[in-house]
């Protein structure tokens, strides 16, 4: 056979391996490119849960030592407002009861009392109290906090109570649940500018309780989200706010074993969810 008939009868095999090892070499650039990626995704992945750790250490840091410093303080202004309601209550004893005088020391008094519960309210934040706890029904301790918040809500606010769980129960403080449910509305209601809708959703999951509180206000940029747990950080005006209300709120939640998370969107209100886990439902977070 000569040179020429071999090669017409061996060229379409050739064709055909060189296609195969073409689509080969095809195939494996795609895979190798395939690879790279994931790899680079994976990378970029690493490097931001890196970041978000560090951010998240350093800003416990941060509240573990205004914490720290805020309960100090507490403490010692707390033996002065003592010393204060002491020697108001020895005044007023002394004091015509249908006097000015005797009134004027009745504000003083009142004073004293609202900065006992600054202070209560700096403790629990620093986590110098403590707090026993028991299982608690949270629909009727919602229901009871609303019970007492309503009066005292401007009538253009509405407030609707949607509870798709009856019998979830927590382990907790009635006390401090109560406290996370009013600052959490009154802070709603501060959003709004004293107008709008505030949803409040009960719900419940195998492990965990659902709290979804949803407000029809102003919402928040990125910047005020990430200060916004900060101890004495207030976008109010001076004199409107303490800064006290959402850090404390998740100081309780933290307590209580649980998460809160936000969503926020300026115009377009915002969206606390909390988790709490069930009473004798283990939790393996």
């Amino acid at each position: 056979m000569s040179l020429v008939s071999s090669l017409e009868t061996s060229a379409p095999w050739i064709i055909l391996i060189g296609g195969v090892l073409f689509s080969f070499q095809i195939i494996l650039l795609l895979w190798l490119k395939k690879k790279f990626r994931e790899r680079e995704m994976s990378l970029l992945r690493a490097e931001e849960g890196k970041q978000n750790l560090e951010k998240a250490l350093l800003q416990g840091q941060k509240l573990q030592a205004i914490g720290t410093l805020a309960g100090g303080i507490a403490h010692d202004f707390n033996n002065v407002l003592y010393a204060i309601s002491g020697y108001t209550e020895m005044a007023r004893e002394d004091t015509p009861k249908d006097s000015m005088t005797y009134q004027n020391l009745g504000k003083v008094l009142e004073g004293c009392q609202r900065g006992k519960e600054l202070i209560a309210r700096i403790l629990t934040f620093s986590r110098r109290q403590h707090h026993d706890f028991e299982p608690i029904a949270l629909k009727s301790t919602i229901e009871s906090a609303l019970g007492l918040l309503r009066p005292t809500i401007p009538a253009s606010v509405t407030i609707d109570f949607i509870a798709d769980a009856n019998d979830c129960v927590i382990l907790g403080n009635q006390t401090q649940l109560h406290q996370v449910i009013v600052n959490m509305i009154n802070n709603a209601v501060d959003a709004m500018d004293g107008e709008g809708k505030i949803t409040l959703k009960l719900s419940a999951t195998p492990p965990f309780c659902k709290i979804e509180m949803s407000d029809t206000g102003h919402g928040m940029d990125q910047t005020t989200m990430e200060r916004m747990y900060e101890p004495f950080f207030t976008t109010k005006e001076v004199g409107k706010g303490t800064g006290l209300g959402l850090s404390t709120v998740h100081a309780i939640v933290s307590e209580h074993k649980g998460e809160i998370s936000v969503n926020s969107q300026l115009g377009r209100g915002t969206t606390f969810t909390i988790l709490l886990p069930q009473e004798g439902v283990p939790n393996n977070g």
